[in-house]
């Protein structure tokens, strides 16, 4: 097979300028078809400046447009593996190649579930004046948060709520009164689920953060 940079003396001179972020582009469309866009969110250019590339690479003969997508051209295909085999370029090669890698990396990193930040509640609790009830349900919405990351827990009904914080309607009721005035927890209606949930003020939270640190 004839190499591609040697069929014509204005092809092997046009490709002998190609360097850079045209490689770049050309091992991106190795990949398979792209939009310009989708270019430009993976190499982090500005569309401007990938179009003018994309229109200097197919005067060059070595992509061509089909609708909205860039393809490689069977030059621009026998370009790359003839870059692939020229020594000069591994090194170009070698950093596309670690920098896949890299977003792999990145990828699988974001895919995995993040470590929530735990907050401590037994400094408040040694110099609070809550009462039982009042200190187990702040003792159960910290839990559940440090557990989950969210600040609510979700009960059918009213009654459901104090079953579950083992305390009477009536001294569920009062405690969470307390609790509100303190701006510790409050509960609320939720109408789109016709539920209840109970949970943390966020300035709490941040107090029991910085306590903790």
């Amino acid at each position: 097979m004839t190499d591609p940079l040697l069929t014509t003396s204005s092809t092997s001179t046009s490709l002998c300028r190609v360097r850079g972020f045209t490689i770049d582009l050309l091992f991106a469309l190795k990949e398979g078809p792209r939009r310009t866009f989708e270019l430009c969110e993976e190499t982090g250019k500005r569309e401007q400046y990938v179009s003018r590339y994309l229109c200097n690479m197919r005067n060059y003969g070595l992509i061509m447009k089909n609708d909205a997508f860039w393809n490689l051209t069977l030059l621009g295909s026998d370009f790359i593996s003839y870059l692939e085999r020229v020594s000069k370029y591994s090194i170009v090669v070698r950093k596309i190649q670690e920098r896949k890698k890299k977003e792999e990396r990145k990828l699988n990193e974001s895919s995995q579930p993040k470590k929530l930040k735990q907050v401590s509640i037994q400094a408040f609790l040694r110099t609070s004046t809550l009462d039982d009830i009042e200190k187990r349900v702040v003792e159960e919405l910290v839990d559940h948060f440090n557990k989950t990351g969210s600040k609510f827990l979700y009960f059918n009904d009213y009654y459901k709520a104090a079953e579950f914080f083992k305390a009477a309607p009536d001294q569920m009721a009062e405690a969470m009164r307390h609790l509100k005035q303190d701006k510790i927890a409050y509960p609320w209606r939720d109408r789109s689920l016709n539920a209840w949930k109970i949970g943390l003020y966020k300035d709490f939270i941040e107090k029991l953060k910085f306590h903790g640190e």
